[in-house]
């Protein structure tokens, strides 16, 4: 056979334009294959919407050292991108550790609010029970234990630098914080807020202050008139309420109406709503109990066995109506209880209220009275104000009547009284750690606690019957002052040439009460809201109609307390509607900020003579 004879191949050759676009092809293509596969890569790096993409993750709790409340979380590059609060919950890669060169320390890779990084090993654990590294603490503010979170069993008082065990606790807060501790106390079980105790003896036993070295002050005030002295008692901060989330918003500036236990029938309640309509009222403050009157048929009062020595207006069904036609028109809702001045209780719990050294009940102000010492009253008072707030909506309790009966010094200094002081406190003490307590469990259930105490309690002393305005300003989310100008004592006045009677100058008097309370106030680790309770009663021929009552809420403004006001009538201020009319249809803040713009006081804003009535 002849060889095959093979054919030469023509070469082609292209041209410049078609090497161009070949060029661009090919740049094309592998632009689009490198992007493919970086989104491969990228789909395998980024997390997935729900977590981190990681098929057999595990689930895992951050713990901090004992005494701490965050952990740090390291980046891919092992620099710190945040500290992370305890209990938080984590996914992890897996539970096998990372060990770093050089050093040696082991860490879990882990996917924490969209990033990938690190937690050394230490700051992880699948159990629960081994976040709380803590074992004991000391207790810093002196408060009674609870038996159950938001219950109002009371166990006992634990006093600064008790030593407590640690049992448990119920929930970590955002910053890592527990927000109460289950303890032991020899055999007793109990609960305290965090917010109480130290993680040593010496934490526990120091004494808040501030820049002004204000703890000084309370040294130097001590006891002058029998009430308890001042260095003994808690300034620490205390958490306010705050239940924004759960849709009780305490108004900036609440403008109230009062209304007695006896005048919340529907009918009645028709009448605040008509005599509010159009006015700048947002608020109302109902009576529920009343030394031995009620609102309505106490549920709670029964299960105590302590219904019967109670008169009472309506029925639970019906006065639930009545409150719920105030929160229908958009009201802010305040309950008040008297908190020991209640001769029914009084007198169907002798064993639990102020008598003499013969066991007979003393009749001081007006009234028999449960002690404040007693700690059966307490459960009794925060049972009530419990069952107001879960059963009737009201958005906050007001407690009056927070203290012992005034001009009991010559019985405490004949030694003929006996005031169930089993605990060996003061006044103060008693006063303090019961409103402590109040906002513990009140607190719990959403609703916000105010005090009442009188306009002498602005002073710098503490008054004889347990009032200290920077103890319980501290403790509480309103104080309530009562600087009714007629409660004042008149006294000599060399510009008038005579004696000065305070209720014939409604302005001056409260502008006088309203720059000690800003005094007092500065004087708080956490001050309340300050919301004061104005004089509508006439006094001889001076009449405390619109004018007086306007004289009195812009005297508070202009001396720097513009946080709203409450209209008291023993009465009710229905009694005297047409009098408070003018003065309630005005809203004080927002011409308050129009007057400020304008750097004036507000009276000189709105023209408000502020001489005499």
């Amino acid at each position: 056979m002849s060889p095959m004879t093979k054919r030469k191949r023509k070469r082609r050759h292209l041209t410049p334009g078609q090497k161009l676009v070949t060029v661009v092809v090919l740049v094309v293509l592998f632009a689009v294959s490198s992007t493919v596969i970086l989104n491969l890569r990228t789909a395998e790096e980024e997390p997935a919407p729900d977590g981190s993409g990681w098929e057999d993750s595990v689930e895992a709790y951050v713990i901090a050292a004992e005494g701490e409340t965050t952990a740090p979380f390291y980046n891919e590059g092992f620099a710190v991108a945040q500290q992370c609060a305890r209990g938080v919950q984590v996914e992890l890669e897996s539970w096998e550790p990372y060990t770093t060169e050089g050093d040696g320390a082991q860490y879990y890779h882990a996917y924490l609010d969209g990033q990938y990084g690190y937690f050394l090993c230490e700051n992880i654990t699948d159990d629960r029970v081994d976040i709380l590294q803590e074992n004991r603490v000391y207790v810093r503010s002196p408060v009674n234990l609870l038996r159950a979170p938001g219950e109002p069993e009371i166990g006992s008082l634990v006093e600064k630098g008790t030593l407590l065990r640690l049992m448990g606790y119920d929930y970590f807060r955002e910053d890592g914080t527990v927000n109460m501790y289950q303890v032991k106390l020899g055999n007793e079980l109990g609960w305290i807020k965090s917010d109480y105790v130290a993680f040593n003896f010496a934490d526990a036993m120091e004494n808040w202050s501030n820049d002004a070295n204000s703890y000084s002050l309370h040294v130097r005030r001590g006891d002058n008139y029998g009430g308890g002295d001042a260095s003994t008692l808690d300034y620490f901060p205390h958490e306010k309420g705050d239940f924004a989330d759960q849709g009780n918003v305490m108004p900036e500036q609440v403008y109230a109406l009062y209304i007695p236990s006896y005048e919340t029938s529907p009918a009645e309640i028709q009448q605040y709503l008509d005599m509010a309509e159009g006015t700048a009222i947002n608020a109302f403050v109902i009576t529920i109990c009343d030394d031995g009157n009620m609102a309505y048929y106490s549920p709670f009062l029964e299960s105590q066995g302590l219904m019967a020595p109670y008169t009472y207006e309506a029925s639970m069904e019906e006065f639930a109506r009545s409150v719920q036609m105030l929160k229908d028109a958009g009201y802010y809702t305040i309950a008040r209880i008297t908190s020991f001045k209640d001769e029914a209780l009084a007198k169907a719990k002798p064993e639990w209220s102020i008598a003499d050294n013969y066991g007979s009940l003393l009749y001081l102000n007006d009234s028999y009275w449960p002690s404040p010492f007693c700690r059966d009253v307490w459960q009794l008072r925060v049972g009530l104000a419990v069952e107001a707030v879960d059963e009737f909506g009201f958005n906050e309790v007001q407690f009056d009547y927070v203290r012992f009966p005034d001009w009991i010094k010559n019985y405490l200094d004949q030694g003929s009284i006996d005031l169930r002081n089993t605990l060996d406190e003061s006044m103060a003490q008693a006063v303090q750690r019961f409103l402590t307590y109040a906002c513990d469990v009140l607190h719990a259930h959403g609703a916000y606690v105010g005090a009442d105490v009188f306009g002498e309690v602005a002073n710098d002393y503490v008054a004889p019957y347990g009032q200290y305005w920077p103890a319980i300003s501290t403790v509480v989310d309103v104080i309530s002052g009562m600087p009714y100008p007629d409660h004042f004592t008149s006294y000599y006045s060399n510009e008038l040439k005579g004696y000065y009677n305070y209720y014939e100058h409604p302005y001056q008097t409260l502008y006088d009460w309203g720059q000690h309370v800003v005094q007092r106030q500065s004087e708080c680790s956490s001050p309340a809201v300050v919301r004061t309770w104005l004089q509508t009663w006439d006094v001889g021929r001076y009449k405390y109609d619109s004018i007086a009552v306007e004289k009195q809420i812009v005297a508070l403004y202009d001396a720097g307390v513009p946080q709203g006001y409450m209209c008291w009538h023993g009465q009710g201020t229905l009694f005297v509607k047409d009098d408070l009319h003018d003065a309630i249809c005005i809203d004080y803040y927002a011409e308050y900020e129009k007057a400020q713009a304008e750097d004036k006081s507000l009276s000189e804003y709105l023209g408000i003579d502020t001489e005499n009535t």
